[in-house]
Protein backbone atom coordinates (compact mmCIF):
# COMPACT_ATOMS: atom_id res chain seq x y z
CA UNK A 1 0.00 0.00 0.00
CA UNK A 2 1.63 3.28 -1.26
CA UNK A 3 -0.95 5.89 0.49
CA UNK A 4 -3.00 5.65 4.13
CA UNK A 5 -5.48 8.60 3.65
CA UNK A 6 -6.01 9.49 7.24
CA UNK A 7 -9.36 11.39 7.64
CA UNK A 8 -10.89 12.78 11.50
CA UNK A 9 -14.15 13.71 11.67
CA UNK A 10 -16.62 14.90 14.02
CA UNK A 11 -19.52 16.22 13.59
CA UNK A 12 -19.30 16.95 9.82
CA UNK A 13 -22.05 15.68 8.19
CA UNK A 14 -22.80 18.23 6.17
CA UNK A 15 -19.71 18.66 4.33
CA UNK A 16 -18.52 15.63 4.44
CA UNK A 17 -19.37 13.91 1.16
CA UNK A 18 -17.92 16.55 -1.03
CA UNK A 19 -14.85 16.01 0.96
CA UNK A 20 -15.19 11.75 0.74
CA UNK A 21 -16.09 12.15 -3.31
CA UNK A 22 -12.86 14.57 -3.56
CA UNK A 23 -11.27 11.31 -2.07
CA UNK A 24 -11.82 8.53 -4.00
CA UNK A 25 -11.55 10.59 -7.17
CA UNK A 26 -8.23 11.25 -6.90
CA UNK A 27 -5.84 10.20 -10.23
CA UNK A 28 -3.44 8.70 -7.98
CA UNK A 29 -5.34 5.13 -6.45
CA UNK A 30 -3.02 2.96 -4.55
CA UNK A 31 -4.39 4.25 -1.07
CA UNK A 32 -6.25 3.11 1.99
CA UNK A 33 -8.66 5.33 3.81
CA UNK A 34 -8.56 5.05 7.56
CA UNK A 35 -11.72 7.39 8.30
CA UNK A 36 -11.82 7.96 12.22
CA UNK A 37 -15.14 8.79 13.94
CA UNK A 38 -14.89 11.01 17.08
CA UNK A 39 -18.16 10.21 18.63
CA UNK A 40 -19.56 12.03 16.09
CA UNK A 41 -23.44 13.02 17.47
CA UNK A 42 -24.76 14.52 14.17
CA UNK A 43 -24.95 11.67 11.35
CA UNK A 44 -21.06 11.67 10.32
CA UNK A 45 -21.10 7.97 10.97
CA UNK A 46 -24.03 6.75 8.86
CA UNK A 47 -22.57 9.18 5.70
CA UNK A 48 -19.50 6.39 6.34
CA UNK A 49 -20.61 3.38 6.77
CA UNK A 50 -22.71 4.06 3.24
CA UNK A 51 -19.40 4.55 1.09
CA UNK A 52 -19.19 1.24 -1.02
CA UNK A 53 -15.67 1.86 -1.60
CA UNK A 54 -13.24 -1.38 -0.11
CA UNK A 55 -10.11 0.84 0.39
CA UNK A 56 -12.21 2.99 3.03
CA UNK A 57 -11.90 1.46 7.17
CA UNK A 58 -13.75 2.83 9.49
CA UNK A 59 -12.66 3.29 13.57
CA UNK A 60 -15.22 4.51 16.00
CA UNK A 61 -14.08 6.08 18.77
CA UNK A 62 -16.32 5.83 21.71
CA UNK A 63 -15.98 8.96 23.62
CA UNK A 64 -14.74 12.13 21.46
CA UNK A 65 -10.84 12.72 22.06
CA UNK A 66 -10.10 15.74 19.99
CA UNK A 67 -8.54 16.18 16.43
CA UNK A 68 -4.96 15.02 17.30
CA UNK A 69 -6.12 11.85 19.16
CA UNK A 70 -8.38 10.71 16.52
CA UNK A 71 -5.33 11.60 14.20
CA UNK A 72 -3.32 9.33 16.32
CA UNK A 73 -5.59 6.29 16.34
CA UNK A 74 -5.59 6.73 11.93
CA UNK A 75 -2.03 6.84 12.17
CA UNK A 76 -1.85 3.60 14.23
CA UNK A 77 -3.78 1.93 11.73
CA UNK A 78 -2.20 2.84 8.71
CA UNK A 79 -0.06 0.60 6.70
CA UNK A 80 0.97 2.81 3.97
CA UNK A 81 4.08 4.13 3.36
CA UNK A 82 2.97 7.59 2.93
CA UNK A 83 0.54 9.69 5.45
CA UNK A 84 -2.04 11.83 3.66
CA UNK A 85 -3.76 14.01 6.40
CA UNK A 86 -7.84 14.91 4.90
CA UNK A 87 -9.65 17.21 6.96
CA UNK A 88 -13.99 16.10 6.41
CA UNK A 89 -14.92 19.42 5.29
CA UNK A 90 -12.21 20.37 2.75
CA UNK A 91 -12.36 19.26 -1.23
CA UNK A 92 -9.23 18.01 -2.50
CA UNK A 93 -8.07 19.10 -5.97
CA UNK A 94 -7.84 15.72 -8.20
CA UNK A 95 -4.00 15.22 -8.23
CA UNK A 96 -3.55 16.30 -4.68
CA UNK A 97 -2.33 12.44 -3.76
CA UNK A 98 -0.50 12.50 -6.96
CA UNK A 99 1.97 15.74 -6.61
CA UNK A 100 2.31 14.94 -2.89
CA UNK A 101 3.70 11.25 -3.67
CA UNK A 102 6.00 12.31 -6.74
CA UNK A 103 7.63 14.70 -4.23
CA UNK A 104 7.97 12.58 -1.52
CA UNK A 105 9.24 9.94 -3.81
CA UNK A 106 12.00 12.24 -5.67
CA UNK A 107 13.67 13.07 -2.38
CA UNK A 108 13.85 10.04 0.46
CA UNK A 109 15.50 12.64 2.98
CA UNK A 110 11.93 14.38 2.69
CA UNK A 111 9.87 13.38 5.56
CA UNK A 112 6.64 15.84 5.28
CA UNK A 113 4.80 18.33 2.55
CA UNK A 114 1.93 19.94 2.51
CA UNK A 115 1.02 23.43 0.03
CA UNK A 116 -0.62 26.80 0.13
CA UNK A 117 -4.48 26.16 0.64
CA UNK A 118 -7.20 28.13 -1.11
CA UNK A 119 -10.50 29.93 0.86
CA UNK A 120 -13.60 28.11 -0.53
CA UNK A 121 -15.60 31.08 0.58
CA UNK A 122 -12.71 33.50 -1.32
CA UNK A 123 -10.88 31.78 -4.01
CA UNK A 124 -8.42 34.84 -4.79
CA UNK A 125 -7.51 33.92 -0.81
CA UNK A 126 -4.83 31.51 -0.18
CA UNK A 127 -2.95 30.75 3.16
CA UNK A 128 0.58 30.09 2.10
CA UNK A 129 3.85 28.47 3.63
CA UNK A 130 7.13 28.38 2.58
CA UNK A 131 8.76 26.03 0.21
CA UNK A 132 11.95 24.85 1.20
CA UNK A 133 13.25 23.70 3.73
CA UNK A 134 15.49 26.13 5.76
CA UNK A 135 12.53 28.72 4.94
CA UNK A 136 9.78 25.91 6.56
CA UNK A 137 12.24 25.70 9.63
CA UNK A 138 12.89 29.69 9.80
CA UNK A 139 9.43 30.42 10.44
CA UNK A 140 8.83 27.67 12.98
CA UNK A 141 8.80 29.94 16.13
CA UNK A 142 5.99 32.29 14.37
CA UNK A 143 3.55 29.68 13.22
CA UNK A 144 3.34 26.12 11.41
CA UNK A 145 6.27 25.18 8.88
CA UNK A 146 2.99 22.68 6.95
CA UNK A 147 -0.47 23.49 6.50
CA UNK A 148 -1.70 20.80 8.30
CA UNK A 149 -5.31 19.93 6.15
CA UNK A 150 -3.12 19.69 3.22
CA UNK A 151 -0.18 17.76 4.75
CA UNK A 152 1.63 14.29 4.02
CA UNK A 153 4.06 12.19 5.76
CA UNK A 154 6.70 9.42 5.80
CA UNK A 155 5.34 7.32 7.83
CA UNK A 156 8.09 5.72 8.90
CA UNK A 157 9.93 8.79 9.65
CA UNK A 158 6.78 9.40 12.47
CA UNK A 159 7.17 5.64 13.55
CA UNK A 160 11.21 5.90 13.97
CA UNK A 161 11.18 8.96 15.58
CA UNK A 162 7.85 8.72 17.81
CA UNK A 163 6.09 11.49 16.59
CA UNK A 164 2.87 11.23 17.87
CA UNK A 165 -0.24 13.87 19.05
CA UNK A 166 -1.29 13.40 22.35
CA UNK A 167 -4.41 13.36 23.66
CA UNK A 168 -4.06 15.65 26.47
CA UNK A 169 -3.00 18.44 23.73
CA UNK A 170 -5.17 21.87 23.38
CA UNK A 171 -7.88 20.99 20.51
CA UNK A 172 -6.55 24.07 18.95
CA UNK A 173 -3.02 24.33 17.56
CA UNK A 174 -1.99 20.67 17.88
CA UNK A 175 -0.19 20.51 14.23
CA UNK A 176 2.15 23.10 15.22
CA UNK A 177 3.17 21.25 18.25
CA UNK A 178 3.19 17.98 16.29
CA UNK A 179 5.96 19.66 13.92
CA UNK A 180 7.91 21.31 16.58
CA UNK A 181 9.84 17.20 16.98
CA UNK A 182 9.48 16.39 13.62
CA UNK A 183 11.20 19.63 12.41
CA UNK A 184 14.30 18.39 14.20
CA UNK A 185 14.35 15.25 12.64
CA UNK A 186 13.69 15.64 8.51
CA UNK A 187 13.28 17.76 6.10
CA UNK A 188 10.12 19.57 5.00
CA UNK A 189 9.24 21.18 1.13
CA UNK A 190 5.83 22.13 0.43
CA UNK A 191 4.45 22.26 -3.39
CA UNK A 192 3.88 25.48 -5.09
CA UNK A 193 0.12 25.07 -5.83
CA UNK A 194 -2.85 25.02 -3.97
CA UNK A 195 -3.82 21.39 -3.36
CA UNK A 196 -6.80 21.55 -1.28
CA UNK A 197 -9.99 23.78 -0.89
CA UNK A 198 -10.18 25.01 2.42
CA UNK A 199 -13.46 25.29 4.08
CA UNK A 200 -13.46 28.39 6.81
CA UNK A 201 -16.44 29.20 9.11
CA UNK A 202 -17.86 27.73 12.43
CA UNK A 203 -17.14 24.46 11.78
CA UNK A 204 -13.52 25.09 12.29
CA UNK A 205 -12.60 23.98 15.96
CA UNK A 206 -10.91 27.59 16.19
CA UNK A 207 -14.12 29.29 16.42
CA UNK A 208 -15.06 30.67 18.83
CA UNK A 209 -11.98 29.92 21.09
CA UNK A 210 -10.19 32.76 22.96
CA UNK A 211 -7.22 33.23 20.54
CA UNK A 212 -5.22 35.38 22.52
CA UNK A 213 -4.62 32.41 25.64
CA UNK A 214 -4.24 30.07 21.99
CA UNK A 215 -1.49 31.88 20.92
CA UNK A 216 0.05 32.82 24.44
CA UNK A 217 -0.12 28.98 25.36
CA UNK A 218 1.07 27.32 22.01
CA UNK A 219 4.31 30.57 21.91
CA UNK A 220 5.50 29.93 25.51
CA UNK A 221 5.39 25.98 24.34
CA UNK A 222 7.08 26.08 20.90
CA UNK A 223 10.00 28.69 22.31
CA UNK A 224 10.32 26.09 25.59
CA UNK A 225 10.89 23.45 22.83
CA UNK A 226 13.86 25.18 21.36
CA UNK A 227 15.02 26.43 24.25
CA UNK A 228 14.40 30.09 23.70
CA UNK A 229 13.52 32.24 26.49
CA UNK A 230 10.95 34.94 26.39
CA UNK A 231 9.19 37.23 28.59
CA UNK A 232 5.32 37.95 29.39
CA UNK A 233 6.53 42.00 27.92
CA UNK A 234 8.20 40.15 24.91
CA UNK A 235 5.66 36.88 24.35
CA UNK A 236 3.30 40.19 23.82
CA UNK A 237 4.74 42.00 21.14
CA UNK A 238 5.90 38.46 19.99
CA UNK A 239 2.34 37.89 18.94
CA UNK A 240 2.55 40.80 16.32
CA UNK A 241 4.17 38.30 14.10
CA UNK A 242 0.75 37.02 13.64
CA UNK A 243 -0.89 40.13 13.75
CA UNK A 244 -2.22 39.72 17.05
CA UNK A 245 -2.55 42.76 19.02
CA UNK A 246 -3.86 41.99 22.78
CA UNK A 247 -3.76 45.50 23.51
CA UNK A 248 -3.70 48.94 20.63
CA UNK A 249 -0.20 49.29 19.97
CA UNK A 250 1.66 52.09 21.07
CA UNK A 251 4.63 53.74 19.35
CA UNK A 252 6.71 52.06 22.68
CA UNK A 253 5.20 48.53 21.84
CA UNK A 254 6.65 48.45 18.42
CA UNK A 255 9.77 49.76 19.76
CA UNK A 256 9.99 47.23 21.99
CA UNK A 257 8.73 44.79 19.14
CA UNK A 258 11.93 46.03 16.97
CA UNK A 259 14.02 45.54 19.98
CA UNK A 260 12.65 41.82 20.18
CA UNK A 261 13.19 40.78 16.84
CA UNK A 262 17.15 42.11 17.57
CA UNK A 263 16.81 40.09 19.92
CA UNK A 264 15.88 36.78 18.29
CA UNK A 265 18.82 37.49 15.70
CA UNK A 266 21.33 37.43 18.71
CA UNK A 267 19.76 34.33 20.04
CA UNK A 268 19.86 31.84 16.90
CA UNK A 269 23.21 33.39 16.42
CA UNK A 270 24.49 32.07 19.70
CA UNK A 271 21.79 28.57 19.63
CA UNK A 272 22.59 27.95 15.71
CA UNK A 273 19.01 26.78 15.71
CA UNK A 274 17.73 28.35 12.14
CA UNK A 275 19.74 28.75 9.23
CA UNK A 276 20.60 32.10 9.94
CA UNK A 277 19.93 33.76 6.57
CA UNK A 278 16.71 32.20 6.00
CA UNK A 279 15.66 33.17 9.42
CA UNK A 280 16.80 36.83 9.41
CA UNK A 281 14.76 36.92 5.91
CA UNK A 282 11.64 36.14 8.09
CA UNK A 283 12.23 38.28 10.94
CA UNK A 284 12.83 41.26 7.59
CA UNK A 285 9.58 40.48 6.23
CA UNK A 286 7.32 40.43 10.06
CA UNK A 287 8.98 43.92 10.40
CA UNK A 288 7.82 45.47 7.65
CA UNK A 289 4.42 43.69 7.13
CA UNK A 290 3.61 44.64 10.78
CA UNK A 291 3.73 48.54 9.15
CA UNK A 292 0.24 48.05 7.14
CA UNK A 293 -1.57 47.31 10.92
CA UNK A 294 -0.07 50.27 12.23
CA UNK A 295 -1.92 52.85 10.80
CA UNK A 296 -5.45 51.77 11.93
CA UNK A 297 -3.77 52.68 15.45
CA UNK A 298 -2.60 56.43 14.67
CA UNK A 299 0.72 58.15 13.57
CA UNK A 300 2.47 57.20 16.83
CA UNK A 301 2.67 53.31 16.43
CA UNK A 302 3.11 54.43 12.42
CA UNK A 303 5.71 56.68 12.93
CA UNK A 304 7.83 54.98 15.50
CA UNK A 305 8.29 51.73 12.81
CA UNK A 306 9.37 54.13 10.10
CA UNK A 307 11.80 56.02 13.28
CA UNK A 308 12.62 52.61 14.06
CA UNK A 309 14.57 51.57 10.29
CA UNK A 310 10.70 50.77 8.55
CA UNK A 311 11.71 51.34 4.33
CA UNK A 312 9.96 54.25 2.57
CA UNK A 313 8.46 52.94 -0.19
CA UNK A 314 6.27 54.51 -2.40
CA UNK A 315 3.17 51.95 -1.70
CA UNK A 316 3.68 52.55 2.24
CA UNK A 317 3.03 55.99 2.00
CA UNK A 318 -0.14 55.36 -0.59
CA UNK A 319 -1.25 53.15 1.80
CA UNK A 320 -0.87 55.73 5.00
CA UNK A 321 -2.37 58.29 3.37
CA UNK A 322 -5.19 56.17 2.03
CA UNK A 323 -5.52 55.02 5.40
CA UNK A 324 -6.27 58.14 6.96
CA UNK A 325 -8.34 58.93 4.65
CA UNK A 326 -10.87 56.40 5.63
CA UNK A 327 -10.93 57.56 9.25
CA UNK A 328 -7.88 56.11 10.98
CA UNK A 329 -7.59 56.41 14.45
CA UNK A 330 -5.51 58.78 16.03
CA UNK A 331 -2.50 58.91 19.06
CA UNK A 332 -0.06 61.00 19.93
CA UNK A 333 3.60 61.08 18.27
CA UNK A 334 5.65 60.49 21.28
Amino acid sequence: MKASVVLPVYNKAPWLQECLDSVFTQTFTDFEVIAVDDASTDGSLGILEHVNDPRLRIIRLEKNIGPGGAAQRGIDAATGEYIIRVDADDIMVPDRFAKQIALLDADPTIGACSSPIRLMTDPNVLHGVPLDDVDCKAGMLFGVPLNQPASAYRRSVLVENNIRYADEWPRYGEDRMYMVPLSKVTRFKNVDESLIHYRKGTMNIAHGRDRNADLRFLTRYVFDQFGFPITDEELEVHLYTVRFFAHPPTAKHIKRYRAWLDRLTVLNRERGTFDGTAFQRRLDRMWEEVFFNLPHYGMGPTLAHIRSGGSVSGGKLYYLFASFLKGGKHSSIA
